[in-house]
């Protein structure tokens, strides 16, 4: 979601704005809930703009606000007059005119619930160490069971790159075992954390600027195409140094588990397959009640096999999430 462009909402500030308040404390079950639809609402926006295209070729997540004009700004709403229902769900197919309506309706339910920032403190407070929410901790404790050849204990000159970091107090922050771990956000809410679209992140030009290990936890799902997971993957090839005798390139993924147990076009074994022609190995697997861990050795080379969306689970109440390689 960007964060250019005026808000939705008569009256109101932008949903970065200083007015917005944000609730300082959540439980658990309202920051997932609020977690899962800021994701839905996202997933939602970034198809409807995608369908626009065929209209609009240029349009974005940047633009689309002055590409629609007046019939995007015609359906402002009065915060009054925001009727936000969790279970709603919005179509991502009709005409110009409806779909500018539905934008319109998105993000001024987005505004409503606090925007950007209130899901953010929702994200950070789901990855709290006190919570038991940091996935770092489950990477550090692979680590530290001396299985991977360089990691593992206190080693100088090792470095990590942490994409979609939400707190700067999580476990590999502490582990010792980095002298340096580059933390990027797209929306950072810590002095430490950088606020960088990964997808952006200027290709290294030298070793100097690859990592031993890529931290992608809770991201790839939040990526809105199945296309762009695909070249997000290829592209923390990129990122990896050469692996060596002494010591390791690894990648660790964390995914919600119906992303690969309940999905249509992806399961454990399409992923792997998609892993392996990018060079990627699994070393390490782990299944909770809600999110999978996997533990990838980077070795080479990148293939340029497809791996198309199909079809490979039926069932009516299986959710959409895939990854396309082109």
């Amino acid at each position: 979601m960007s964060r250019k462009g005026s808000g939705m909402l008569r009256g109101s500030r932008s949903i970065t704005g200083a007015s917005t308040k944000v609730p300082k404390g959540l439980k658990p079950q309202k920051s997932r809930e609020l977690i899962r639809r800021f994701h839905n609402l996202s997933k939602w926006k970034s198809q409807i703009v995608a369908s626009l295209a065929k209209e609009y070729p240029e349009i974005d997540q940047d633009n689309y606000r002055e590409l629609l004009g007046k019939q995007y700004s015609r359906h402002v709403l009065e915060k009054r007059d925001v009727k936000a229902n969790s279970k709603q769900v919005f179509a991502t197919t009709g005409t110009t005119s409806q779909l500018a309506k539905t934008l319109a309706q998105i993000d001024a339910e987005i505004e409503w619930r606090g925007g950007l920032e209130t899901y953010q403190r929702a994200s950070t407070q789901g990855q709290d160490a006190k919570r038991g929410g940091d996935s770092s901790k489950k990477l550090v404790q692979w680590l530290e069971s001396g299985d991977y050849l360089g990691f593992g204990e206190e080693t100088s000159g090792l470095r990590a790159l942490e994409i979609g970091c939400l707190s700067s107090l999580n476990a590999i922050s502490f582990s010792h075992m980095f002298s340096s771990v580059v933390k990027i956000d797209l929306h950072s809410q810590s002095p430490e954390i950088i606020e960088q679209d990964f997808m952006q992140r200027p290709l290294p030009t030298s070793d100097a600027e690859r990592f031993n290990l890529i931290s992608c936890s809770l991201v790839l799902n939040f990526v809105p195409t199945p296309s762009q997971r695909g070249e997000m993957l290829r592209r923390t090839t990129q990122f990896l140094l050469p692996p060596t005798a002494e010591i390791k390139s690894l990648l660790f993924l964390v995914l919600p588990l119906p992303c690969v147990s309940n999905s249509r076009y992806c399961t454990g074994a399409h992923l792997d397959d998609i892993m392996k022609s990018l060079g990627y190995n699994q070393v390490n697997y782990h299944e909770a009640t809600k999110v999978a861990y996997w533990l990838y050795e980077w070795t080479g080379p990148v293939t340029t096999t497809k791996f198309p969306k199909r079809e490979l689970q039926s069932g009516a109440n299986r959710n959409n999430f895939a990854v396309v390689m082109d």
